[in-house]
């Protein structure tokens, strides 16, 4: 290809972007909801609202993120246009996928609320919001976490502190918890993708929480654990989201300062269930790219756990209860199958 004609656009492109306020077209539902109650109008202003989350998704792609320079856009607005977003998309979706329309979680006006409620349209492209919004967050951070190992900049140390305080908000966290409540319902593929979304986004905020935990110990961010213990041991979760729950665990839990506490929540009072879940993703079908970090975790809890720490919920040591739900068996027939494992 011709470099310098890829340049030249590239080098377009981030003018006409810099002419470009993403933090009103991530809010203009809102504000066009302030100024009229035309449905058409409404609708078109979400539609805006959603293709621009796609693009900071793709500008945060980890491809585009250092060309694009994101931590000189990520101002304080878009961050919390992002997040009125996923807000948004969480409401529709409770509506959508669980046929909820009253008392819902999150803290958009009534009239909004009330809107998605009332037209099924307007509901079912919202609902998909929080996909692009989970994905985007989930780039960002991924993107700034990978210039801690240097001295970063004022842009980058001020970006990467405003996306810290916008990812552990107790706000974020209740979105999170409906979202990856999407994966145990089997309300189809969609739904399901959904969650997987969310989960990987709550793995990153659970990290995050737990390098400043003296900061965070009582934040709404550690409800998002248990919430992926109910999302691993749900019988109508896909195989897909159980995957993306083993790996976002696993991704926290290592070197990871509160490890031990981390490991106590996990098992928890779902010891059983937690134990034939790990256990069940050894032996799936489908579960050639699982088994890592269910062994992980298995070895994991075995090493690191009291092995009396179950005798109180269930009755019997930790060991018994994974021998009990079969994992002599399914650790011979990963060898059996030359899992490199």
């Amino acid at each position: 290809g011709d470099t310098s004609s890829s340049s030249s656009t590239t080098t377009s492109f981030m003018t006409e972007l810099q002419r470009v306020d993403l933090a009103v077209l991530l809010s203009l539902p809102e504000s066009i909801q302030s100024i009229t109650n035309n449905v058409e109008c409404i609708s078109a202003s979400f539609d805006v609202a959603i293709e621009t989350c796609w693009l900071v998704v793709f500008l945060t792609n980890h491809n585009e993120a250092a060309t694009f320079g994101i931590e000189q856009w990520l101002s304080k607005e878009v961050l919390l246009g992002l997040v009125t977003r996923l807000c948004s998309g969480v409401d529709a979706s409770m509506i959508r996928y669980k046929e909820i329309d009253d008392d819902l979680s999150t803290s958009l006006a009534d009239e909004s609320t009330s809107l998605l409620a009332s037209d099924s349209r307007i509901a079912y492209k919202v609902s998909n919001s929080s996909l692009p919004c989970c994905r985007a967050f989930t780039n960002i951070a991924i993107y700034l976490d990978s210039f801690s190992m240097w001295g970063a900049g004022e842009a980058m140390s001020q970006a990467k502190q405003g996306v810290t305080s916008a990812l552990l908000s107790d706000m974020t966290a209740s979105c999170l918890v409906e979202l990856i409540s999407l994966g145990s319902i089997g309300g189809g593929s969609e739904a399901s993708t959904i969650a997987c979304s969310a989960t990987s986004l709550a793995s990153i905020c659970l990290t995050n929480a737990s390098h400043d935990f003296e900061n965070y110990q009582s934040s709404a961010v550690w409800s998002l654990l248990p919430a992926l213990v109910q999302g691993l041991i749900a019988p109508m979760s896909f195989f897909e989201f159980h995957r993306e729950i083993v790996w976002a665990i696993w991704n926290m839990i290592q070197r990871n300062r509160l490890q031990h506490r981390l490991l106590m929540e996990l098992i928890g009072t779902s010891a059983e269930e937690v134990a034939t879940s790990l256990t069940g993703m050894l032996t799936a079908l489908q579960s050639s790219d699982a088994v890592e970090p269910s062994l992980g975790i298995v070895d994991m809890l075995l090493r690191t756990l009291d092995d009396n720490h179950t005798r109180a919920t269930t009755g019997k040591s930790l060991k018994i209860l994974f021998e009990e739900v079969g994992l002599v068996d399914a650790l011979w027939y990963v060898c059996d199958n030359d899992v490199d494992e």
